[in-house]
């Protein structure tokens, strides 16, 4: 897997956490484990909940978006909020 495409990744995640985070500090990290890319969103804690949204639905939303990106480039690739 190319830096290019982690990158990619990585700016989609900043794309969709941006706007429901306003000016809350995060971070966005990338790895590789296993050929699957797992993209890893640290907000600060008072902002967590806008990211999880009510009943996770937000959450979900933002998984299903990265995983429908995916699909074109055929990767296995997961998005998790970090406690």
């Amino acid at each position: 897997m190319s830096d290019a495409v982690t990158q990619a990744y990585e700016n989609l995640a900043h794309t969709l956490v941006k706007p429901l985070l306003g000016d809350a500090k995060y971070e966005v990290k990338t790895r590789i484990k296993d050929g699957k890319l797992d993209i890893l969103v640290d907000a600060e804690p008072s902002a967590r909940g806008r990211l999880i949204g009510r009943g996770g639905k937000i959450a979900r939303s933002l998984r299903t978006i990265v995983q429908a990106a995916a699909i074109e480039t055929e990767l296995q690739v997961s998005f998790d909020i970090v406690d």
